[in-house]
């Protein structure tokens, strides 16, 4: 008569010691990225709703004795500066067309649009090139920008190869930063 034993219980028995390292090295490696866990997540809900999820961190001692700049420290008569946007020219118009601060108007060589709030900076894109125009406007010899509170106007003026026909016009109502 033969005796069958359960193997059931061996396999248990003999992974139960690595269970702790395991733990204890999975600890090891997600505490460090704790850290920028919002921002992936964000990262991945932005790419299907932009501007849907920010992360709001707060360094260490930003609180206690970290010197806050006061809005009155401005110069009289200035106004204290606002944060500029950074163009991302590989984005093309999605990222104007994304963001709440912009308005994506289609290429044309003149147009006319009455803007719902005061826009900073107007954007034209051509060819290959940005044209950055801020408030209340001018012109680069290819094209000419007006900018007023309630009315936009943009034209081609230049003529050749270096003033190419307008892609897209992007109409922001924060600065775009320039470096």
């Amino acid at each position: 008569m033969k005796i069958r034993k359960s193997e059931r219980g061996q396999a248990l028995a003999e992974y139960m010691p690595l269970i702790p390292p395991i733990l204890l090295l999975s600890v090891l490696i997600l505490v460090p990225l704790s850290d920028s866990a919002g921002d992936i997540f964000c990262q991945m809900v932005n790419s299907m709703e932009p501007e849907k999820c920010q992360v709001a961190a707060v360094e260490d001692g930003e609180d206690e004795g970290s010197p806050r700049e006061d809005p009155g420290d401005n110069t009289p008569g200035e106004e204290p500066e606002e944060p500029c946007i950074v163009l991302e020219e590989s984005r093309g118009g999605s990222q104007c067309d994304h963001s709440s601060l912009c308005t994506l108007l289609p290429g044309s060589q003149h147009g006319v649009w009455s803007p719902s709030a005061p826009i900073a900076t107007v954007v034209i894109k051509s060819g290959q090139g940005y044209f950055n125009f801020n408030a209340p406007g001018s012109s680069d010899g290819c094209y000419q920008v007006g900018i007023q509170t309630s009315r936009i106007e943009w034209e081609k003026v230049g003529r050749g190869n270096g003033c190419q026909d307008i892609s897209h016009v992007e109409a922001w109502e924060a600065p775009i930063c320039s470096y």
